[in-house]
Parts: C-alpha cells; structure tokens; sequence
C-alpha cells in the first residue's frame, strides 16, 4: 500500500494510504491526540497517558487486517469466495475508515463527561440518517462522532465524500443510524447488502473487533498490567464468515478456541482490575458530583465547531481553578487525588449491594456519615443462547438456530465442514459467560478517620458474605 508509515507501540507499524492520511490530517482526528484514552485511570496506573488517536490508528490497523483475512481465507470464509475484487477494495477501505473514525466523537475525560452532554435533536445530524428524528434522548459519543463525520464531507476541506460519510456513520453508529442508499448502490444493488453491513459493523463493534482488540492490548501496555494480552495473530488468521439463512455470521476456526477464551478472558480481567478500579471509578464519581453541583462552568456544546475545540487540558484547567476556589469541593478533592474509603465490594450481586446500602446509609444517618455507591456493568460475551445444534452436510453449513448466536465455531473433519455455537466447544466460556456487575460502597475519608468503629459495628450488622465465605476470629 502506497502511502506513509507510522511506528506504533503495539503494532510497530501502520501503515496508511495517501487518502488515508488525508482523513487522518483533518483537524476533527488531530484533536484526539488531546483527548486521553482511559479518563482518570491515569491518576492510579501513572504510565496509561495514550490517547484516542493512537487507538483510533490501531483500529483502522486491524480493521485492515481482519477485512484481509475474511476476503481471504477461504477455508473459513465464504466471503472469500464469493465478492469481487472491487467489492473487496471497497469494502475493506470502508472498513479502514470506520476503524480510524469511530471514537473521534469522544469528549475530555470520553465516558465520564457524557452525562454534560445535550439533547441529540440538539446536534445538526443530517435528518435523513436518522433512524428517529425526533429523539429525545441525551446524545452520546456515537452521536457526536456521526456529527463529526459528516463535517468531514462538508465545505472546502472535505476529505471524504457525502456517500462516505453516511456509510461510515451507519457502521459506527448502527444503532440509530439507518444503512444508507449509498450503501446499495456501491454494492451494485447485491441481495447480501444488508448482510455484509451487518458483518463490517461486527468488525467494528461485537464480541470480537477491531476495536476491542487494539484498546485490550494498548491498555494493558501503558497501564503496565499482563491482564490485556492475547494471541492476537493466530486470533486474526482464524476469523471468517459463515452464511446462514440468508445472513452472514462471523466464525472462527476451531484451532482458535483457545486463543477467543484468552481473548474473552484478558476483556474481563482488564475491566475488573483496571477500567473498575476502585479508585478510578471514585474519581469517576467525584468528577461527576462536580458537574452536578455545578462547580465547572463546563458544558459540552451542540454546536460542531465550538465541541472540537474541546480538550483534555481545557476541563483540567477548570477543575484545577475549581479546586482552588474550594480545596474541600469534588473538583479539589479529584486534583488533590484523595479518594474516598472503599467498604464493600460486592460482585454479581446488584440486589445485595443496594439493601447492603441502604442498611448502612439508615445505620449511619445519625452520625452524618457520608456513604455513596458506585456501580460498574459490563456485558462479557453478548450470546442470546448458550447453544445451538449442528447439523453435518457435506453442501454446506447448517444449524438450527445459528441466528441465536454471534459468534459461530467452524470445524473441518475429513472433508465435513460444521458449524456450532461456542458452547458446543468451550467449556470455560459457557462457565464464563455473565456480565461483570461490580457495586463499590464509599464512606467519605474524614468520616471514616472519625467514625471508623461506628463503621466497621454497621458492617458487622448488615454484611453480605458469600456462599462459602466465613468471619474469621480474632
């Protein structure tokens, strides 16, 4: 490929091609070298300062490289067999492009400030691609990077194209972005369009993706920790497509079970140790107390021009001002990083930690002790059913309800080539498979100094143990 080479900490090289770095130049991509990727993680793993522009190059990275296996590995790819080489050009470029531009919608301090962010009927989105118009919902970063891609195709420095746009905001965006005509029409009208839209989004976003892929890895490098890291080519050279009434699904070789647990696994296990930090997520909340109680002038604004201007620096400064003004408020207690004291953490048991809650907020009412919960959920593997039965059939692949599952396992024994759902081959995950539901309870640390005997007498009243678990003595 024709183009520049960027050296990279985790894939050493990327490589781009001359339209590639014309999109990559845009002034709305150039602004993600200022917005940090893990918010306030860094205020607990001190060396994780990447930023959304190195993740969004490694995305495009690997959405390259998963868009050339599944045109070519035709042992696991029906795909490989059945577009042309121009629907392949195509269709792998586009794919590069959704990598790069999926989180260029992202704010200072990404997830955490979502809540200061408008109505979406607020935002100029183009009407026509919109699944509801009229929406009244909050906006998100889906929605703000849609609002950036389709500047991209505006005015006198356009890199990309009216048709690009639509179809780039509908792969990172699918959710409440309609498949545009544009989409059809580059396809020249094929009856499988649909269908291989909905495989470029998985690309995209699913159980296993470009995106998640390189944030695994990357943030597993800068926070120094081992949880993120997986076999990621012999993941890549394993994933295929597989067709099934009508639709398309993404599989993987059997040889590459092992390789998705770990996968799976080092997902998990990031978010458990490092994205639900405890201290992290206390920061979180600070910062979000700040907003509410409007100690920050700062809003994110509708308006295009005025939200690119946004960075990382330009909220920092504001807490810091903030923190000045009142040592004693969330904005000073968030930039002197003095976390709250952490009590009980209770795990996959959200109906327990909020009577765990309640109980010590009545408990602890009386002496004024300021108690607050913080709750992280995460979906581990998006699966609508733990099986589906194969059929053998040396035609094709058939199973009986593969539509149930995301993710398909190809097998190939002597010449006979099945299909089955995770479960059928990976005891691990069908042990695994839950969603991470994690609930912090806080006491406020000059209460806790104060009250630590009042505290630790609640805990002892209304604690929640475990199946196994027992009260030592002393």
């Amino acid at each position: 490929m024709a183009g520049i080479e960027i050296r990279d900490a985790i894939h050493t090289r990327i490589t781009l091609s001359e339209r590639e770095r014309e999109v990559l130049d845009h002034p709305y991509v150039q602004r993600l070298r200022h917005i940090r990727q893990l918010g306030f993680v860094p205020l607990v793993y001190p060396s994780a300062t990447h930023d959304r522009f190195s993740h969004s190059l490694g995305t495009m990275h690997l959405a390259g490289r998963l868009a050339e296996t599944i045109f070519t590995n035709d042992s696991v790819s029906i795909l490989a067999r059945t577009l042309g080489a121009r629907e392949k050009k195509f269709l792998a470029s586009i794919l590069r492009l959704a990598g790069l531009l999926h989180d260029v919608g992202h704010a200072p301090f990404s997830h955490s400030a979502e809540l200061a962010m408008p109505q979406v009927s607020s935002l100029a989105l183009p009407r026509t691609w919109m699944k509801n118009p009229r929406d009244t919902r909050a906006a998100t970063h889906e929605d703000y990077s849609a609002l950036l891609i389709a500047g991209m195709a505006e005015g006198s420095g356009a890199v990309l194209t009216p048709d690009e746009a639509a179809i780039i905001a509908s792969l990172v965006h699918h959710k409440k972005i309609h498949i545009p005509p544009a989409w059809n029409k580059a396809l020249a009208g094929r009856q499988d369009a649909g269908a291989l839209h909905g495989i470029l989004r998985s690309l995209i976003s699913s159980n296993i993706d470009a995106d998640r892929m390189d944030y695994l890895l990357r943030d597993a490098h800068f926070t120094g920790v081992p949880y993120g890291n997986f076999d990621l080519d012999w993941l890549i050279s394993t994933i295929g497509v597989i067709t099934y009434r009508g639709e398309y699904t993404l599989a993987i070789a059997e040889s590459s079970i092992h390789a998705l647990e770990h996968f799976l696994f080092a997902r998990a296990h990031m978010y458990a140790q490092v994205y639900m930090h405890k201290t992290a997520k206390c920061f979180e909340y600070f910062f979000q107390q700040a907003l509410a109680h409007r100690e920050l002038a700062y809003a994110i604004p509708a308006d295009r021009e005025a939200f690119v201007q946004l960075r990382d620096s330009t909220l920092t400064e504001e807490l810091f001002q903030a923190a000045q003004k009142n040592p004693s408020s969330w904005a000073g207690r968030l930039m002197a990083r003095a976390p709250a004291k952490r009590i009980a953490r209770i795990t996959d048991n959200p109906r327990e930690a909020q009577k765990l809650y309640r109980a010590l907020s009545r408990a602890l009412a009386p002496k004024k002790i300021r108690i607050f919960l913080c709750s992280s959920h995460k979906s581990f593997l998006e699966t609508r059913d733990s099986r589906a039965a194969s059929v053998r059939g040396r035609q094709g692949i058939f199973l009986s309800d593969l539509a149930a599952v995301p993710l398909a396992v190809v097998r190939d024994q002597t010449g006979v080539r099945t299909a089955a759902s995770l479960a059928d081959h990976s005891s691990l995950l069908v042990q695994y498979q839950r969603d991470i539901r994690i609930d912090d309870i806080y006491i406020m640390p000059e209460d806790y100094a104060l009250h630590r005997g009042a505290i630790t007498d609640a805990m002892k009243k209304h604690r929640v143990l475990a199946p196994s678990e027992i009260i030592l003595e002393d």
